[in-house]
């Protein structure tokens, strides 16, 4: 009998953590949310001026789970509340960058905080009523990149589903105090991470993607996944492939170049990312014009432009079919405007997707994935106890 103290939930959740921002879908494609791939080990302790503002921005947490084996990431700051903290940050840059995705102890750190801000954000209501622990059973749907799924695709989901993770709420505005214990299960195993985004393209698109042969490059902050696709959506494992291009270590750069004025500009490459797909080139302080990036930008995308359009060629040049080349992904977003330009000598039939959708293509395609899986589930389930009606009532003639 369940306990009148804790509510118990069951929550359909995909999440793509990008290496840049960590985005994420509940129980249906309008339940989204995005923050940035940026954790810190906090100094000393925080306090709240008031006790309002939007959770997301304030995810402070304790983490108790079997998937983190060291104290350093048991209470930490996730997020845009990790940004420019006085603690010990990590982001995906520098030898962090270098490391499997499947392997930083930062993807299961923000993996858990955002399956139980997911979960919080559903109850929020009944946390305001007084409610201060949840149970929850989570269909999750996530990835890894094409050069990871084979070989750490069982170790990674067996760090989800092997056993409960609890994650509390520490300082968190709404959600302060409240406790979510986790079981995952893996309806559609660990995803690729590109494929799934071809997915939601084709659901949701007018590109008739399926009628055709083509490449894709789902470029993030560290990888660049490249698939293709014989017509039917059938994935050609041949050629599809990844490669790191460490466009965070770039955008670090650029910080640091800003950074070296004398002031700290800008406090993170998730800021800069994001300053940088809205094309906001002029940093202000006290209401003047104190750096303008542009020629520093222009110098260290392009040759990162460069690069990444010289791994898709390579690989383009020998799939006959693919007739044309996507770009999708944050990453794809930010490095468009040179990608155009030197395609612009080129003439090759390169595609972009839409800028409002092209950050949560895997997100979205692999919450499809979930919903199909899930929903095959109870199909099956009932045809089941179908065929076992039948047979009891065949039994009793």
């Amino acid at each position: 009998m369940a306990r009148p103290d804790i509510l118990t939930t069951t929550i359909d959740l995909s999440i793509d953590n990008g290496s840049s921002h960590i985005k994420g879908i509940y129980d249906n494609l309008n339940n989204t949310f995005i923050f940035p791939n940026v954790v810190a080990q906090p100094f000393g302790e925080r306090y709240l001026l008031m006790e309002q503002g939007d959770p997301l921005d304030f995810l402070d947490v304790q983490i108790t789970s079997h998937a983190i084996d060291t104290e350093q990431y048991r209470h930490v700051y996730v997020g845009n509340l990790a940004i420019g903290d006085e603690g010990i940050v990590h982001e995906i840059v520098g030898d962090k960058a270098v490391q499997k995705k499947a392997q930083r102890p930062e993807t299961m750190v923000t993996l858990l905080t955002a399956a139980a801000y997911a979960i919080a954000k559903k109850h929020e209501e009944a946390i305001k009523r007084g409610k201060n622990r949840i149970k929850a059973a989570v269909n999750l749907g996530t990835g890894l990149p094409i050069r990871e799924i084979t070989k750490f695709r069982d170790e990674f989901a067996q760090k989800i589903i092997g056993g409960v993770h609890s994650v509390t709420f520490v300082t968190t505005p709404i959600f302060k105090g409240v406790s979510i214990e986790m079981e995952f299960m893996l309806p559609t195993d660990i995803s690729i991470d590109d494929v799934s985004g071809v997915y939601d393209m084709e659901a949701t698109s007018k590109t008739q993607l399926s009628h055709k042969g083509f490449g894709i490059a789902d470029v993030g902050g560290v990888d660049m996944d490249i698939a293709f696709f014989r017509p039917g959506l059938d994935l050609d494992q041949r050629y599809s492939t990844g490669a790191k291009i460490y466009l965070n270590d770039a955008l670090e750069s650029i910080r640091n170049e800003i950074n070296a004025q004398g002031e700290e500009l800008i406090s993170s490459t998730a800021e800069l990312t994001l300053m940088l797909v809205n094309k906001e080139y002029e940093i202000y302080a006290e209401g003047k014009v104190a750096f303008d990036m542009t020629h520093l930008v222009n110098r260290h995308m392009r040759i990162l432009a460069e690069k990444v359009l010289k791994y898709a060629r390579n690989s383009w040049k020998h799939v006959r079919y693919a007739n044309e080349f996507w770009f999708i992904g944050g990453g794809a977003v930010v490095l468009q405007p040179w990608i155009e330009k030197l395609n612009a000598e080129l003439g090759l039939p390169i595609r972009f997707d839409h800028s409002d959708f092209s950050q949560f293509r895997n997100a979205r395609g692999t919450f499809f994935l979930l919903e199909h899986a899930l929903k095959r589930t109870v199909e099956v389930a009932a045809s089941i106890e179908s065929e076992r009606g039948t047979e009891s009532g065949s039994g009793s003639d």
